[in-house]
């Protein structure tokens, strides 16, 4: 796992590209890469790639950038999990390896294959090759997201980077709002790809893959599991024998490393089965959960303790306090890059940060199944609602729309969102709005320039609601919330602490045979995740089983009645941030939920992340500065 960067003047005949301008970009993802770094320069001056590495496999001869034999030059993020298969197929036609690493097989696949090497290879991933011979770079982003990858081009030049803070140490790029994308951005929680809250910063998206030449920068996709439209005829027995089968050997691929592998434990029912797919190496493999002392309904640690003592796993903990919350929180939004408004991401550092003090650099985590095998409980409640919006979508369009005009707008009420979809005569995905409901925002926001596209602009003619409606909610989930805002959370707050994080449930043939199971395999009334549970029932306990889901998140709701919310208040008064909200009624908000009168705070949450993240990226204010009086103000009113 590492961090990439570079750069390529491919609208120049004579280049500029020195390494200092390389290296400044290169070290600011040093977090990615402690362990090694690594530039290269071409003979030209048009080209220079930057890699810094954290060494997980081949520890002794896995320097980057790597050369192949025609002159080309890789830099990659990520781990090929089929590389020895396909190391073999490629020396059976010839190849000669210098060294036990996944990422020379890469360079050896192009030299193959050429762009269709991208079509080869399993596992997470973002590259960049130059090709002297063809005057190109060709770069690609795994097939699920998993792995990040930020591009910009102006004036002849593309920069690349893991993260966008690297692209903002080129001189050429400043730190701008995209301030089309803001009102997606309190939707999603995330700004979908390929855009970002910075102007003219890009992220390739999933399964996407470019070319940048002389004639500019064109990508196509190359994998997209949502274009599937139509469910499987298949039983619960046998589909549940190959998700078995598919998950198992997604697991045992996945432990490929010469350094110590662990797992993220909850305690749920995702983390537990990661853990009992290990068989008889749960015992010696270390485990490690994170709890909040001040909030009980959030806090799993006995569950996880209890699912340790079972397995024999050597587990770890820690708690995390109001205080390190605020300590950490320009923090939490400094390695965010953009903002991801999800509050998950706090205690994801904190855990992450003790894989690492206690020497685990790899740990298998649990995300992608709630999206694959339907285990959300707001999945529960939206098919509740099928049969009722169905109906509404019979009557006659006149008759939905007085319908819709009578009933109140609540900026508590996510349902206006979902009756608006259905009058429309198309429910909209299942989670959408995960974050401010659309009533709210045209409240906060100043303006509002952009509709987000949710769902597939057509539809096949012979899908009906319940098939429209899960497939639109699958792609909802996987070409946006997953890549963008559950992956990325992932991959930064692990990336942040030199880990690298594996997710098993994510394997591209398990994910293209799931998706298109029935919806009756994932959902039967309050049972969520039919097939997994039928899958692993002989593997996880009834007590985990049977237990109710309890999503992983943080106290935010505790935090902003604190110091937090007098940390929104205050950096509301910034003059900057009445340019996008009308600053009072979110101080109003603010006021109200401490009061207790509103549950406000998964729809403050993410202007406190915006307003953070403007103050330290776009407004160059120090973070420690940030922090520093951040956290005087909580000491001052403590007295």
């Amino acid at each position: 796992m590492c961090g990439i960067v570079g750069i390529y003047e491919y609208g120049r005949a004579e280049g500029r590209v020195t390494a200092d301008t390389v290296i400044r970009m290169r070290d600011r993802l040093v977090h990615r890469g402690p362990d090694g770094a690594g530039v290269h320069i071409s003979e030209d001056g048009r080209v220079g790639l930057g890699h810094r590495r954290l060494a997980i496999v081949d520890l002794a001869h896995g320097a980057q950038p790597m050369f192949g034999e025609g002159g080309e030059c890789l830099v990659f993020n990520g781990e090929i999990y089929n590389y020895p298969a396909l190391r073999r197929e490629l020396e059976g036609r010839g190849a000669r390896f210098r060294t036990d690493c996944d990422t020379e097989v890469i360079l050896h696949a192009y030299r193959h294959y050429g762009e269709a090497c991208v079509n080869r290879l399993t596992g997470m991933f973002a590259f960049v090759l130059w090709d002297p011979g063809a005057a190109r770079l060709l770069f690609a982003r795994d097939p699920l997201g998993e792995k990040p990858l930020y591009w910009t081009a102006r004036d002849g030049t593309f920069l690349f980077a893991s993260e966008a803070k690297a692209l903002l140490a080129h001189p050429m790029v400043t730190g701008e709002v995209n301030t089309k994308v803001l009102e997606s951005y309190l939707a999603n929680l995330v700004v979908p790809s390929p855009a970002t809250l910075y102007r003219g910063i890009n992220k390739l998206p999933p399964g996407t893959a470019g070319w940048c030449d002389a004639k500019g920068v064109r990508t196509w996709r190359y994998w997209d599991v949502t274009a599937a439209r139509s469910f499987l005829d298949v039983s619960l027995s046998d589909a549940a024998s190959q998700v078995r089968k598919l998950l198992e050997g997604s697991v045992q691929s996945r432990l490929m490393s010469d350094v110590p592998v662990g797992v993220l434990l909850s305690g749920g029912f995702d983390s537990t089965s990661l853990v009992a797919l290990l068989h008889d190496r749960a015992a010696r493999t270390s485990t490690f959960s994170v709890g909040f002392a001040d909030a009980p309904d959030l806090d799993e640690r006995e569950e996880a303790r209890w699912v340790a003592r079972h397995f024999g796993t050597d587990h770890h903990e820690v708690t995390v306090s109001p205080r390190e919350a605020l300590e950490s929180l320009t923090t939490m939004v400094h390695h965010q890059d953009e903002p991801l408004a999800d509050p998950v991401c706090m205690p994801l550092g904190f855990v992450c940060a003790l894989a690492r003090r206690r020497g685990v650099p790899v740990v298998l985590a649990g995300e992608g199944a709630d999206e694959l095998f339907w285990g959300y409980p707001g999945y529960v409640r939206a098919m509740r609602r099928q049969r009722e919006l169905q109906l509404l979508q019979r009557l006659p369009a006149g008759a939905r729309h007085i319908l819709t005009a009578a009933v109140p707008r609540s900026r508590r009420r996510r349902g206006f969102d979902l009756l608006v979809g259905a009058v429309g005569g198309r429910q909209l995905p299942m989670h959408y709005p995960l974050g401010i409901p659309s009533s709210l925002r045209s409240e906060v926001l100043l303006s509002r320039p952009y509709d987000p596209p949710l769902i597939p602009p057509q539809l096949s003619g012979d899908e009906n609601a319940l098939q429209t409606v899960a497939f639109d909610t699958q792609h909802y989930e996987f070409s946006l919330r997953l890549p963008e805002l559950l992956l990325m959370r992932i991959d930064r707050f692990s990336m942040a602490h030199s880990v690298e994080a594996r997710v098993p449930f994510l394997d591209p043939e398990l994910v293209e045979y799931a998706y298109r199971l029935p919806v009756r395999h994932k959902l039967d009334g309050d049972r969520t995740k039919v097939v997994l549970r039928r899958a692993l029932s002989d593997i996880v306990p009834g007590r985990v089983m049977n237990r109710a889901k309890q999503g992983f998140g943080a106290p935010i709701a505790h935090w902003l009645r604190g110091p937090m919310g007098d940390a929104l208040v205050d950096l509301l008064t910034a003059p900057a941030m009445r340019d996008y909200f009308r600053t009072e009624t979110v101080a109003d908000m603010v006021a109200e939920h401490r009061m207790g009168r509103g549950r406000h705070a998964w729809f403050l949450w993410p202007i406190l992340n915006f307003a953070v993240w403007h103050r330290v990226w776009i407004e160059g204010e120090s973070a420690d500065e940030l922090t520093d009086r951040m956290l005087s103000r909580c000491i001052v009113e403590a007295r």
